[in-house]
């Protein structure tokens, strides 16, 4: 069966109620009060103040330190479409940023810019897949290297930092070339050029948006509207150095709530934490797009687009790009230990948030959100104890905002703004500034 819940009559059997707020986590205790008495507002870091390319909290910086087309160090060109990214800790005080662009097979399209790797290292012979990754070394917040990591690849979207130092990369496209296309792929932050690129098959073969690391499990999304599963893989050893994922088997997962077979989240109830368990995906490397099918016919829930995934605080919190009654997003919480999932935030309307993709977990404890939506993008501040606030809107550029995460000494935010081939070219921007500061 479908359930689709009543907010309002959730909230008149009291399931919100003081007691509940004193045994919640914050957000999950701010998403009871949302619900109760109106959304808090935080003053996040202050009014916005136009600097030209962003608009910031006062005493905020900003500074381009890749455009794409530049000329890269291996000679070729940046890439088009940044999208999802990661910041690990370098040698000689570096920040290494590994970074995905999203290019779409648009085969005739001039202005897409390939990621142009050795064709013995290529994923896909077949230059119609023409995505993949660079690796960026950034010193004093200036990139002083660059070059290609993965190619061969296609609609490189988000993916997840491992505590091993790499990344993975995840293909937000199911298809076939001359290779099949729908997996993940990990690239080490060690990597001194191109990699031969390697699919992680166990960890199925689907619409995938982004992953994240927790406790020897991999969790990940799904780009799709209304039917998403959300997953969790479990591979069957742990790897013993960055770069080795493709080589281990494992199992493929999705969430069932343990009360609520069938769940359709669009109209789930906001701060009450529900049990969860996890259903065994049987064929996860299918010829057809039928990974989500097997989830349902296991009474998996439905999410509608799950996109970002970030762990903090001993939690997983993950988006649903288009989910909710007002379809502009969601923000859950997934305790692994309880085994629960919560819904802690729905935005019931655009100047409060707007489709949000990409998030990170700030070294604050924030969530920052950034916007996939109509112009003018924003990343949007969420924090714990339940204000939501403005930290940068886009000014120039019409594009959604990307790949937010934090170099590893926590002072310097990294964020893309994907670019559009036809009108404008993509950027990375770094942001610093009081980050201490925020006043609630």
């Amino acid at each position: 069966m479908t359930l689709v819940f009543d907010r309002r009559s959730f909230l008149k059997r009291g399931a919100a109620g003081a007691g509940g707020l004193a045994m919640a986590s914050p957000l999950q205790a701010f998403a009871a009060r949302a619900e109760t008495e109106g959304r808090p507002h935080s003053d996040g870091y202050g009014p916005l103040v136009d600097m030209g390319d962003l608009s910031l909290p006062r005493g905020f910086k900003y500074r381009i330190i890749s455009q794409e087309g530049e000329i890269m160090d291996d000679g070729n060109p940046t890439p088009s479409s940044f999208d999802g990214m990661a910041a690990m800790r370098g040698g000689n005080g570096n920040a290494i940023l590994i970074r995905n662009h999203e290019n779409r097979q648009a085969e005739g399209d001039t202005d897409e810019i390939d990621v142009i790797v050795p064709p013995g290292m290529r994923y896909d012979s077949d230059t119609l897949f023409n995505a993949g990754c660079t690796k960026l070394v950034v010193h004093d917040r200036r990139v002083v290297r660059s070059f290609a990591v993965l190619g061969g690849t296609t609609t490189n979207c988000a993916g997840g930092r491992m505590p091993w130092r790499s990344w993975v990369t995840c293909e937000e496209n199911f298809s076939d070339g001359n290779e099949p296309h729908g997996y993940i792929f990990e690239v080490p932050a060690s990597a001194r050029g191109a990699i031969e690129a390697r699919p992680v098959k166990s960890a199925g073969r689907f619409v995938h948006e982004a992953v994240a690391w927790h406790n020897g499990i991999l969790y990940l999304t799904e780009d799709r509207r209304f039917d998403s599963a959300y997953y969790r893989w479990l591979p069957n050893r742990a790897p013993d150095r960055p770069g080795e994922l493709a080589t281990i088997d494992g199992e493929l997962q999705a969430l069932k709530f343990v009360d609520v077979p069938n769940a359709n989240t669009d109209g789930w109830p906001i701060g009450e934490p529900f049990a969860v368990e996890w259903v065994t995906i049987p064929d996860p490397d299918p010829e057809a797009d039928e990974v989500r099918d097997q989830a349902h016919e296991l009474e998996a829930a439905a999410f509608n687009r799950t996109e970002g995934i970030w762990v903090g605080n001993q939690r997983i919190y993950f988006d649903c790009t288009e989910g909710g009654i007002a379809g502009l997003g969601q923000v859950w919480e997934l305790n692994p230990r309880a085994q629960t999932l919560t819904l802690i935030y729905e935005t019931p309307g655009a100047e409060q948030l707007k489709n949000p993709d990409n998030l990170t977990v700030a070294p604050t404890g924030d969530l920052f959100l950034c916007e996939d939506s109509e112009p003018p993008q924003f990343i949007r501040g969420l924090t714990p104890n339940g204000g939501i606030y403005d930290f940068a809107q886009a000014n120039t550029r019409e594009s959604e905002f990307a790949g937010a995460c934090f170099d590893p000494d926590g002072r310097t935010m990294y964020v893309n703004q994907f670019g559009d081939v036809n009108l404008e070219g993509a950027v990375t921007y770094a942001i610093w500034g009081p980050w201490g500061r925020r006043a609630d």
